[in-house]
């Protein structure tokens, strides 16, 4: 009980990861600049509010998550690592995957149910179901009740499926139901003893959407009528400048890649953008078209550079962990954010069809950039329980060393016995 109040107290005491703080701040400002830039001609002339709406709104959320992320980082994962938050992470995120049928707090927006109304606070269901579904993967996988590996993988993966398919179904966001499995299958993959069956299961997987990309552009004939906006999405990425789809499904596409060509190398000026008074909410997801015709690649290499520079900083906490646990979190973490950085880029520049994800803390989205700022609450709790771990074991060295040294003294001194008692007491209090 000893050991475990001094443990804590050593954490409370250690330092927090500034580099990683001070990206994320960076990254945040360098964010709420393209979002005005962005948005400032649609907020005025389409909704009809203050140029400044979207970066107020914005700066609002952002700073409420740096509050939240320094509060979550002096909670130890060891609070976390419990079975009640295994099944209340599970609970939570079917509750509010189903509650977006419910009527009187779903929230419609854009042809799709995929928000939560409670009173004044709108936000999307996606944010907190990434955030709970990370923290029961890191319990699932570090939970041995099964003995048979096979049989804890079929129920892992089973779940994470019924999971992403009611993502897909009920709220109609296939772009969060592909996160959230990937997440799933990528953090089970690296804690597998045998990773060769998921590369086989990733090679198949890329075998079959191959040959399906072959049918739909040469065998299924397309029909503008009944098929589905996610077919019509895959062939306006193949033919982006066919007249079917040129000013509709690969309308966005289509001016990104002008924009991203527009650009160049230095782009054409902050608030230069020519894109924005064009594409339907430039502040979201096609964002970073916007930098790269205002920042050029330049621009584009900045951002990159933070982002990689973010994701080195979660790597150094994942490697450094103290138990499976905590090294899970930040790996679902780490992938999270990776795998939404990659999807975003892959579908400005072309090389992914049109998904709808957002480009963390770029993007303008309050749920989004809280949730993600509480993520990497958890990253820095890990962070420092790694750290008070090293200063633990450190002080018990130093302890150690100080009993063998007052042992020297006892058997070579001449001092009285009396004054090395109390020598020697000294040390072991300290």
């Amino acid at each position: 009980m000893k050991n475990k109040a001094v443990r804590q107290k050593i954490f409370f005491r250690a330092p927090l990861d500034w580099n990683l703080i001070i990206c994320v701040i960076l990254l945040n400002i360098f964010g709420l600049i393209m979002i005005y830039s962005a948005s400032y001609y649609y907020a005025s002339s389409t909704l009809k509010t203050e140029p400044a709406h979207f970066f107020e709104n914005q700066l609002k959320y952002a700073v409420a998550g740096l509050v939240l992320m320094i509060i979550v980082s002096f909670i130890g994962p060891a609070f976390y690592h419990h079975k009640f938050f295994f099944a209340a992470s599970l609970v939570l995120s079917l509750m509010l995957i189903v509650a977006v049928r419910i009527k009187g707090l779903a929230h419609v927006s854009h042809g799709a149910s995929r928000w939560l109304k409670i009173g004044p606070i709108t936000f999307q269901i996606a944010e907190p179901v990434k955030l709970f579904l990370i923290i029961f993967s890191a319990h699932f996988i570090s939970w041995q009740k099964f003995s048979k590996e096979s049989t804890r993988t079929m129920v892992y993966f089973f779940t994470f499926a019924m999971l992403a398919a009611g993502l897909w179904k009920l709220s109609n966001n296939m772009s969060t139901a592909v996160i959230v499995f990937l997440n799933a299958f990528f953090l089970k993959m690296i804690n597998s003893k045998d990773m060769k069956k998921y590369f086989y299961a990733m090679i198949a997987a890329a075998v079959i959407a191959a040959i399906a990309l072959l049918l739909l552009e040469y065998v299924v004939p397309f029909d503008k009528e009944n098929e589905s906006f996610r077919i019509t999405r895959i062939r306006a990425w193949l033919h982006p400048e066919d007249p079917d789809f040129s000013d509709a499904e690969g309308y966005q596409s289509r001016l990104a890649v002008y924009a991203i060509a527009s650009g160049g190398f230095f782009g054409k000026g902050l608030g230069r953008s020519l894109l924005k008074f064009r594409l339907p909410e430039p502040h979201n997801d096609y964002i970073l078209s916007i930098i790269f015709e205002e920042l050029g690649v330049f621009g584009v290499i900045i951002l990159t550079y933070l982002f990689c520079y973010l994701l080195y900083r979660i790597f150094l906490a994942y490697r450094n962990a103290v138990n499976r646990f905590s090294a899970n979190i930040v790996l679902g973490v780490f992938l999270h954010l990776a795998l939404q950085i990659v999807m975003n880029y892959g579908v400005t520049i072309g090389l992914l069809p049109t998904m709808g994800v957002t480009l963390t803390f770029i993007s303008a989205g309050g749920a989004a950039v809280v949730f993600s700022f509480i993520e990497l609450g958890l990253v820095l709790a890990a962070a420092r329980e790694s750290a008070a771990q090293e200063a633990y074991k450190k002080a018990l060295k130093q302890v150690s060393e100080g009993n063998q040294m007052i042992e020297n003294m006892i058997e070579n001194s001449r001092f009285d016995d009396t004054v090395l008692s109390r020598i020697a007491g000294f040390f072991r209090r300290k």
